[in-house]
């Protein structure tokens, strides 16, 4: 990561340049009398947000900040598709390997930790831009971060003990009766987010999501501008497929081993992760490479499409074809766009 206060943004134009190229007069954007903009690039894993992302920064002099929750940790390189070395020098990149393997960040972790970050980058006379694909991380950091009542361990031990007679199917059932827009957020076989959605019903009488409504409101000085990059479902499966080959032929199995050797029990979440799962129990032999090639694709698949559906619930954001020659111009355009509009007037 970036250090927040010592590093200084390489990239120019400043914003007072960007607005002059423009050909926006000082009087009709003052910086002080707005809320502040953060370009937002979301989109499901696979999509090409990493390249775009650093392509448009490149062009109107911002400064990125990962949204995903994975590549907080050292050592997950090749699984979780940081970028690489060579793009983190074409332009500064912020929370990207800041944790061990044996930390855990929270959403209201990278909240606290992404407005430092974006507080720095406009002291910069920078652009913060937002790339990831955690729609909870993003969502958190626009506005605000629901904890819920503290955790019950009574009635987990209950929910963990239905768990063993009826299966976590049984709990995902109930939650889509009591709360369908969450259910429908999460893999039937999140076991932990099942059980802290019931759980918060249980404690409260309300659904996470009334909860996390009743919560909504802006809570902070900045206005974030949202692209998201949709492809083909087709060939966003197509993507995903030669990326997780690729991970393979770049060293991905070494990769798991060394997570593996120096992760905490405690920390053993992190192998829940897209891929490391699926290769570990390669390791462990439960099944050949082909299984974990396999496994891994279809998990992925499922995954980006679970993605879309939070985002495909977020009307703020502008849909962009990342298969158009000019996608980082019409991002920069609709970014223009929507500073000079009376929305942020």
């Amino acid at each position: 990561m970036a250090g927040l206060s010592s590093i200084r943004c390489r990239l120019r134009p400043l914003l007072s340049i960007v607005r002059n190229s423009w050909s926006q007069s000082s009087s009709d954007y003052q910086m002080g009398s707005l809320d502040k903009p953060v370009l937002v690039i979301c989109g499901p894993t696979g999509s090409g947000k990493t390249k775009i992302g650093i392509d448009v920064a490149r062009r109107i002099g911002g400064e990125i900040i990962s949204a995903d929750a994975r590549q907080f940790y050292k050592l997950m390189d090749i699984g979780t598709a940081k970028p690489t070395p060579e793009e983190r020098a074409q332009v500064p990149h912020h929370l990207v390997d800041i944790a061990n393997i044996n930390d855990h960040i929270t959403a209201a972790d990278f909240r606290d930790l992404a407005l430092k970050c974006i507080a720095g980058i406009f002291c910069r006379g920078c652009i913060p831009i937002i790339v990831g694909g955690s729609g909870l991380y993003i969502r958190a950091l626009e506005k605000g971060f629901f904890e819920g009542p503290k955790a019950d361990p009574q009635y987990r031990r209950y929910l963990e003990s239905r768990i063993e007679k009826e299966g976590i199917e049984s709990l995902y059932k109930y939650l889509q009766e009591i709360d369908r827009a969450t259910a429908d957020r999460l893999s039937p076989r999140d076991r932990s987010r099942i059980i802290r959605a019931l759980e918060v019903h249980n404690s409260t009488g309300k659904s996470m999501t009334t909860l996390w409504n009743e919560s909504q409101r802006r809570q902070s000085e900045y206005e974030f501008i949202k692209a998201g990059i949709r492809w083909l479902r087709a060939e966003l499966h197509k993507r995903i497929d030669a990326r997780v080959k690729q991970m393979v032929e770049a060293g991905f199995i070494d990769e798991v081993k060394i997570v593996q050797e120096n992760i905490h029990p405690d920390s053993i979440h992190l192998f829940k992760s897209l891929g490391y799962r699926e290769f570990k129990g390669y390791l462990d032999g439960n099944y050949d490479l082909d299984r974990a090639i396999y496994l891994t694709q279809l998990r992925t698949h499922q995954y980006a499409k679970r993605q879309m559906t939070w985002f495909n619930a977020d009307p703020d954001i502008r849909w962009f074809d990342p298969q158009e020659n000019d996608v980082v111009e019409n991002i920069i355009s609709y970014f223009r766009t929507m500073m000079q509009s009376n929305r942020l007037t």
